[in-house]
């Protein structure tokens, strides 16, 4: 899969950075929707696109399925993809339905008080809603009959599918501005910066960490590619630096290739030459 797939401006980073869409009737009749069975007991709605493809499991941002997070898996289903479109909040959130929601304010609100979440931890990971990720990717990879999957993260999920390496099924994890741990509403509100360790942190437990260390030595087909906007104010690029330092100390470095959007990208890539490419990226993967 190439690392073109998230260059084409759909990821927005953690805050929407284009002009809210509307969706109309016919926008549902571009996908089919199906139930995933979850550990947590929550019933998962999710969303696929149409035509068949490689299969990629797409998970949303904070705002939830939103219209571009809804286009991107429209676009990829052009490039040859067919797209897995999870709604990691349930079928309704505050009353509202999960297909085309677009709230982050609101989605916040909802999951800060789901025992599933665990937003602001260091050392623990993001909680019981990882599971239901987990077994988000196996429902992927048996209904395509076993096949490899790619795991596209964004924002609040941005560092899932470092966490999903140890998948047999994840071949490719793209991190798309990771954000957990999560800025606190008063951090936002009045620009309070976090500390610089949590700025680095990936929301990874050490045992996660461990697993995902252990896979990519096992099998080296396995790969990672980071998505980032160099002044995305919710999701510190400084997690990029952090995951390269971790991946090099085993040997690793190499399996990760971060993308980092202009206006600034060129110049965070020109410090780390070799694993960062900066600039725009327009160009369609290789099917």
């Amino acid at each position: 899969m190439s690392a073109a797939i998230a260059s084409a401006g759909f990821l927005t980073g953690c805050v929407t950075c284009c002009p809210p869409e509307k969706k109309t009737a016919d926008d549902e009749l571009c996908f089919r929707k199906t139930t995933i069975a979850l550990p947590s007991g929550v019933p998962c709605p999710a969303w696929h696109t149409r035509s068949p493809g490689k299969p990629v499991l797409l998970l949303h941002a904070l705002n939830g399925i939103s219209p571009s997070t809804l286009g991107l898996a429209l676009e990829m289903e052009r490039w040859g993809y067919r797209v897995y479109v999870p709604s990691l909040y349930g079928d309704l959130i505050e009353g509202e339905f999960a297909y085309g929601y677009d709230d982050a304010l609101a989605a916040a609100k909802f999951i800060r008080e789901d025992p599933r979440w665990n937003l602001y931890d260091l050392d623990t990971g993001a909680g019981p809603v990882f599971e239901d990720v987990r077994a988000m990717v196996r429902f992927v990879s048996r209904r395509e009959g076993g096949r490899s999957i790619t795991v596209i993260g964004n924002c609040l999920t941005g560092s899932f599918p470092l966490a999903l390496m140890d998948e047999p099924a994840v071949e490719t994890g793209v991190l798309a501005q990771p954000a957990m741990p999560l800025l606190t509403t008063p951090q936002v509100l009045l620009r309070i910066p976090q500390k610089k360790e949590i700025r680095r942190s990936t929301g990874l437990s050490s045992v996660q960490w461990e697993r995902t260390i252990a896979a990519l030595h096992r099998h080296p087909e396995k790969r990672l590619i980071g998505f980032h906007y160099r002044n995305d104010p919710l999701a510190p690029i400084g997690k990029f630096d952090r995951i390269r330092e971790r991946l090099s100390a085993e040997n690793l470095g190499d399996r990760f290739h971060a993308f980092v959007l202009a206006p600034t990208g060129m110049f965070y890539a020109k410090k780390r030459p070799g694993w960062v490419t900066g600039g725009q990226l327009i160009n369609r993967p290789r099917c």
